[in-house]
């Protein structure tokens, strides 16, 4: 799946079939848009973060071990998910280690059983229709000592809030709540 239009038809046909419960397309949907943009940026499913607005805050829709995690007022001023969300801007750090950040998530352990700190770091607003309901974060993950991968570019960036603003609408379709 290496094309968006692949990816985009999968969606479409999970939109429009009813034989399929509502939660499993919405997590088959999820697992489709995390691997293809953990490809398209050289990543990994687990460096893929995608949050959406509930009420005052937002809530941890990918990556699945993060979906029970405590929820990000949209005011905190300390997560940068809420930051993106609030201004609308994207955003790309590739020392993030050296910033301070709201760092509580990234002690949960994954499902490997490791936490990982997130060292580089780019996020786009999900928008649709002129209204910003979420957010997706593209990282680079790694234990410490370990490679952190390459830097994230203007044009990574560039292709990210494309991305995000062909998925944005099947996202608000696919959620179930």
């Amino acid at each position: 799946m290496n094309d968006i239009n692949d990816l985009i038809e999968d969606l479409r046909t999970l939109v429009a079939t009813s034989e399929i419960p509502a939660d499993e397309r919405f997590h088959t949907a999820l697992n489709r848009m995390a691997g293809f943009l953990a490809d398209a940026f050289g990543g990994e499913k687990a460096e893929v973060a995608v949050l959406w607005k509930r009420g005052e805050s937002l809530s941890f829709l990918w990556p699945d071990f993060l979906a029970e995690a405590k929820e990000l007022p949209v005011r905190s001023t300390m997560a940068i998910a809420a930051n993106i969300f609030r201004s609308g801007d994207s955003f790309m750090d590739n020392r993030l280690m050296e910033r301070e950040h709201l760092v509580e998530y990234e002690f949960v352990k994954e499902q490997d059983g490791e936490s990982r700190r997130i060292w580089k770091m780019m996020g786009a607003a999900v928008a649709v229709d002129g209204e910003r309901l979420g957010v997706v974060q593209i990282s680079r993950k790694r234990a410490a000592y370990a490679e952190p991968g390459p830097d994230f570019t203007p044009a990574d960036l560039d292709l990210l809030e494309k991305l995000t603003a062909r998925l944005g609408p099947f996202l608000k379709a696919l959620i179930p709540f």
